[in-house]
């Protein structure tokens, strides 16, 4: 019974549940936000290296899948998105969940940015 659990929670975490999966995912940009003393401030993504296919619907229902949205601005050209959420938190869930994520066979880099 204990492996069926354990097993629902590396499925449905996506990397985030495991102990040992720390090793770079998500952490130097925890680190350079303590150093600017803004760690509950950020709740601006920056989403980068979008495909060309990707559609602004497709990464809302990204973004809402973590939490609400206050602003989002996708910019195509530079294949590359910003979106702000209410809390500093659904941010960082959304950054640790989804970088290097692959959406239309591209992998997006998302970065907490000041916004």
């Amino acid at each position: 019974m204990g492996n069926q659990q354990q097993n629902r929670v590396v499925v449905s975490g996506r990397g985030r549940g495991r102990g040992g999966g720390q090793m770079g995912r998500g952490r130097p940009m925890s680190t350079r936000q303590s150093q600017r003393g803004a760690e509950g401030e950020r709740c601006t993504v920056s989403i980068k290296g979008l495909s060309s296919s990707t559609t602004d619907v497709q990464l809302q229902n990204l973004l809402m899948s973590i939490g609400p949205i206050e602003m989002f601005k996708m910019m195509p050209q530079q294949r590359k998105a910003i979106a702000t959420f209410s809390s500093p938190q659904h941010a960082a869930s959304f950054q640790m969940s989804f970088h290097r994520h692959m959406i239309d066979l591209s992998h997006i880099d998302v970065s907490l940015i000041d916004g």
